[in-house]
């Protein structure tokens, strides 16, 4: 059954006409400038920064493991030991133990260290994903299709929380 359009103010004609418009800016205007005014913020330096700077504080600080040699030993107490150590050989006291304690701590370093490329490799796309998640308000429609003459708050002033808050959203999250 067709829409009676007699009874409008307006012909049928502009009211079609502007239902195409409202589509156009919706889905064809909108994400393109949502994705244009996310850009111009530098928001992908910045997520990219601010989520490898996150990673890198995660990493563990470095085990110390003690020196067991003659010198380190005795030459912390007396210098003049420690150059006894030198003259006549450093031997190493925990050399067995040590050696150990060390390639474990070199092993877990090398995981730690791979663990941490595989996350920065992937900051990209937890970045990209909450630019989508924003970019698919609807504010963006009336933002686009008022040629910018009206601005929405969560378009002006609350970009970046808006940016902040989908990164940390659990649809992001899941991606890194």
């Amino acid at each position: 059954m067709p829409i009676d359009t007699s009874n409008l103010p307006v012909s049928g004609g502009v009211v079609v006409a502007g239902l195409i418009y409202v589509g156009v800016v919706t889905f064809g205007l909108a994400p393109m400038v949502a994705k244009r005014t996310i850009e111009r913020t530098n928001w992908d330096a910045t997520c990219k920064a601010g989520l490898q700077a996150d990673i890198s504080e995660r990493r563990s600080p470095p085990r110390i493991i003690p020196r067991t040699d003659c010198r380190s030993i005795f030459g912390s107490f007396m210098p003049e030991l420690g150059a006894l150590c030198s003259k006549y050989g450093n031997p190493d006291f925990g050399a067995p133990a040590t050696q150990i304690i060390q390639a474990q701590e070199r092993a877990k370093a090398e995981f730690e260290n791979r663990r941490l490329r595989r996350l920065a490799s992937q900051t990209g796309s937890r970045c990209e994903c909450a630019a989508a998640i924003v970019s698919e308000k609807r504010t963006w429609a009336i933002y686009s299709g008022s040629f910018r003459l009206i601005t929405p708050p969560s378009v002006s002033n609350n970009l970046n929380n808006s940016l902040v808050r989908a990164l940390r959203s659990p649809q992001c999250t899941m991606k890194g």
